[in-house]
């Protein structure tokens, strides 16, 4: 039994080798002794034997596969996460730092660890679904500027609903809008529709009243294309009344202000069907709109 389990243990580079040698002896042997006949028979022999030993050894290379597989997911990897060594290395560092947890008598520490892992596991399977969200921050003004500046977005459409005087014009508001106006100048193409409230566009003036003019007239300058639609003529169609960003056929970013015209949260969606249901809102609500341009030709 041992001799045998030693046999199907043999390294295959071994059979290989003493396969090669045999079948060379063969084809020696029958070229000095036999016809032509005999070699070609005995050079069928060697090729089949060769063959049939790379089968065998692609079917136990199958079967070590498999194998593994099932071990990985039964410890919770899939082949994806380890072809991603930045989250594989997370993954394991969370791990140990679980097992170092599990280890302590405290339990006071571990149920508020399992109430914080809870909250991080929603994060995490919202993003593994293809979202991110923001909640009463403004640090999604860093993925933001990320994705304005990558090389494969070079189209970014706005739909900014400029509900009261403060919105944008915070610190974190003005730099977006002067990395908009950089990035207009430089290479990206911008097209912005701003929804105006009666407050700041009254309906027997033809331009808006200040900072909302302003902030499109800085806009304007640098090549933003800006058009600008009242709120009240699209009330009827509260599907419109949005604040997002279309980020090429990258992402589509979807933003709720507060009364204070601060970021109350901010969604950012990578999936196709998100993106493709704002492009639909994108050209509705321009049904509605007028360009900047044409109303400046009208003022004159």
């Amino acid at each position: 039994m041992g001799d045998l389990e030693s046999e199907r243990r043999r390294s295959p580079a071994i059979n290989g080798f003493w396969t090669g040698f045999v079948g060379a002896c063969m084809i020696g042997l029958t070229g000095y002794f036999g016809g032509s006949t005999e070699q070609l028979t005995a050079l069928g022999i060697v090729i089949s034997s060769v063959m049939g030993m790379q089968l065998n050894e692609l079917h136990q290379s199958r079967r070590r596969d498999g194998q593994l597989r099932q071990v990985l997911e039964a410890a919770g990897l899939q082949n994806g996460l380890l072809r991603q060594p930045d989250l594989f290395l997370m993954h394991l560092r969370i791990a140990r730092a679980l097992n170092s947890l599990a280890d302590s008598d405290n339990a006071t520490l571990r149920n508020h660890a399992v109430a914080s892992l809870s909250d991080l596991h929603a994060k995490i399977s919202e993003m593994s679904e293809g979202k991110l969200v923001f909640e009463n921050t403004e640090t999604w003004r860093t993925v933001y500027e990320r994705l304005l500046r990558k090389p494969e977005v070079t189209f970014y459409r706005s739909i900014s609903w400029f509900r009261n005087a403060a919105y944008w014009q915070d610190l974190p508001g003005k730099k977006s809008l002067q990395l908009n106006c950089e990035l207009s100048e430089d290479r990206l193409l911008i097209h912005r529709t701003v929804i105006a409230p009666e407050s700041l566009w009254p309906k027997d003036e033809n331009l808006p009243l200040s900072p909302l003019l302003d902030w499109i007239e800085e806009q304007h300058i640098h090549g933003i294309w800006i058009r600008l639609v009242r709120e009240e003529d699209i009330r009827s169609e509260p599907a419109l009344l949005v604040d997002l960003g279309i980020y090429g056929e990258t992402a589509v970013g979807t933003q709720l202000v507060d009364e204070s015209g601060q970021t109350s949260r901010f969604e950012l969606d990578f999936r196709e069907d998100e993106r493709k249901a704002a492009e639909v809102i994108w050209e509705r609500i321009n049904l509605f709109a007028t360009s900047y341009a044409e109303l400046l030709d009208q003022e004159r």
